[in-house]
């Protein structure tokens, strides 16, 4: 047997050596990158398979009306959340299970925990208001369904059903974009509010998350309770609207249109109530409305929310803040304060009234075949709402005055009401408009005739405005040229009850006109009422107190009229103001004005019908 050479062996045992060496030096220094490098990193890793950062959403502040009712707050109620990291990889039994459980398809379940990427560890919100039965059949197969966890969460509850909606708003699922508005404190999966006093107040309402951090098994199922951070509740916010009030104006309003002639019950339009001196909104209604409550419900929110987007009555629409109208005869108090400031006719001076202007403007009673109203005053025009009288001296003011006071009442700009969706700013018309709006069309389109200065003076031009616009224009007159800002919000209390903000009223501008164009105005407003054809007489005048106001009927060309009435009480020294559209509804004198005495009636106590069991 040959002998390995001495030299030889020494040689294989150093290459042995230097093979261990670097062995042992490769697994030293990946412990050294895994405990001390990356030791961190999966802890982090570890924490995350045994640890869950559950987030505590605090129960949003409530909404109350005026006189502390409560019109929107939450509860507690089970929701399904689904930990993406904890779910099991390559088995869809969980998917598939789940989805039987909460009635939703995998596309779905998929479309949900999408939300929560870039958080693997922490919940996804699938189902919320879970019904008990459903929890009970999730825990007993909590075994087949690791990463789920039920969770006691506070969600929205409306009390009054549709009573409100466009007022108080609706959640919804966030978006991406305001989840980047919002920012970090939020999820993919969250409810925000999204329109009225829900999305205006998000912020405020929502409170501060809390976390609970939880330790868990192999299933995801906890078994201890490492911390706990209380999350803080959202503010409460008191609003201006009466509860009462706004019940009696909704059922008022729907009660009246199935009267009518016209499709009885198709008509939709809009009532606004505000106090005239302080700019607080009373009532604020939209017809169709909508119940927040059934948006609030996941089981039949997708199949609601088609039905009122694809409904042509548009019922999410906010009709009194964000539908243009033509404002009819409502406009002829207008034309006349233009009238007396500008020194065109005095008020007791007598006009001829004919029944045909200068341009072909008709009164009503010439195109019912009877006889012209003859010589009338200020008074009388308003009352019987002369065409001819107002076309008449409206084209004599001229397009640039009337323009003038319209912009200073208000018209062509947002009044600054804070409600989600933002209010339309309208068009007041004007020779720069025109030539604006008809740049297309040839340059005899594009000039300013006299014609149109009636149409105008008479509320049937190119005028477009929100009903919260006309009636802010009325509550100046009533206020003899102090425009005061909307408001809808009249306090609102922190968590711990202080009260952070309190609304006075807003004094946006004031309308200098002569003591003596706003004692004739106001008094030739009373007429429609008092008067022995007043237009609003056979609704309105055995009306216990004093009102003025004024009915409207737009002329909507291929259809049916829009009806209006504005009017505020008592009528020298006005605490209230109420204003009414009904589409499709024909003349205001029938349709409008009806429901603005029911509102009248409640609101001074002279019928009991409006109060609730």
């Amino acid at each position: 047997m040959t002998l390995m050479p001495e030299k030889e062996t020494e040689k294989r045992l150093v290459v042995l050596f230097v093979i261990v060496l670097a062995c042992v030096a490769v697994i030293v220094g990946r412990l050294w990158y895994l405990q001390l490098a990356r030791g961190e990193h999966y802890a982090r890793l570890a924490d995350g398979n045994r640890m869950r950062q559950l987030r505590l959403l605090p129960p949003r502040g409530e909404i109350r009306d005026r006189n502390g009712q409560v019109l929107v707050r939450s509860k507690s109620a089970f929701t399904v959340s689904v930990v993406p990291g904890g779910l099991p990889a390559n088995d869809d039994s969980v998917m598939e299970l789940l989805g039987s459980l909460l009635g939703l398809t995998r596309g779905e379940l998929a479309e949900a925990i999408e939300k929560g990427q870039g958080f693997p560890y922490e919940p996804v919100r699938i189902q919320r208001d879970v019904a008990p039965e459903t929890v009970i059949a999730i825990e007993e197969n909590r075994f087949n369904l690791p990463g789920i966890f039920i969770e006691e969460e506070p969600v929205r509850e409306y009390l009054h059903g549709s009573l409100a909606a466009h007022v108080l708003g609706y959640l919804g699922v966030i978006s991406a974009s305001e989840l980047q508005e919002y920012g970090s404190t939020y999820r993919g999966s969250d409810l925000v509010g999204k329109s009225g006093i829900e999305r205006t107040y998000e912020r405020l309402l929502r409170g501060e998350i809390g976390a609970l951090t939880v330790e868990v098994n192999a299933l995801s199922r906890p078994i201890r309770t490492v911390n706990v951070l209380e999350p803080v509740p959202g503010h409460n916010i008191t609003l201006t609207i009466d509860a009462r009030l706004q019940r009696v104006a909704e059922e008022a309003f729907l009660e009246h249109i199935q009267t009518l002639d016209d499709n009885p019950g198709t008509q939709t339009g809009a009532v606004l109530v505000m106090n005239p001196k302080t700019g607080e909104i009373l009532v604020m209604a939209s017809v169709p409305s909508y119940d927040p409550e059934v948006l609030n419900d996941q089981s039949r929110r997708n199949e609601y929310y088609s039905a009122l987007i694809s409904d042509p009555r548009l019922p999410l629409f906010n009709r009194a803040t964000q539908a243009l109208y033509g404002p009819g005869s409502t406009f002829k108090p207008i034309t006349a304060l233009a009238i007396l400031e500008e020194g065109v006719i005095g008020p007791k001076d007598r006009f001829n009234a004919t029944g045909v202007s200068q341009y072909g403007i008709r009164d009503w009673v010439i195109n019912m075949g009877l006889a012209p109203f003859g010589q009338i005053n200020l008074n009388d025009a308003l009352a019987v709402s002369s065409n001819h009288y107002f076309a008449e001296h409206g084209t004599k003011v001229g397009i640039d005055r009337l323009s003038a006071y319209m912009e200073a009442l208000g018209f062509g700009q947002p009044t600054g009401l804070q409600l989600y969706p933002p209010e339309a700013s309208g068009i007041v018309p004007s020779r720069e408009w025109k030539r604006s709006a008809f740049r297309d069309r040839p340059s005899s389109e594009q000039a300013w005739y006299p014609t149109d200065t009636e149409q105008i003076s008479i509320g049937q031009g190119f005028h477009q405005m929100t009903l919260l616009q006309l009636a802010q224009a009325y509550a100046a007159i009533a206020n003899r040229g102090k425009v005061y800002t909307p408001q809808i919000v009249k306090e609102i209390e922190a968590p711990d009850g202080s009260v952070v903000f309190r609304a006075e009223p807003q004094l946006a501008r004031e309308i200098e006109l002569k003591d003596s164009t706003w004692d004739a105005l106001l008094e030739a407003l009373r007429a429609p009422i008092t008067h022995p054809r007043g237009t609003a007489r056979n609704v309105m005048g055995d009306f216990p107190i004093p009102i003025a106001g004024k009915t409207g009927t737009w002329e909507v060309v291929g259809s049916i009229s829009n009806g209006l009435f504005v009017g505020f009480a008592p009528a020298q020294d006005p605490e209230v103001l109420v204003a009414v559209i009904v589409e499709k509804g024909g003349g205001g004198s029938s349709t409008a004005t009806p429901i603005a005495r029911k509102i009248l009636d409640a609101y001074f106590g002279l019928d009991q019908s409006g109060e609730e069991e």
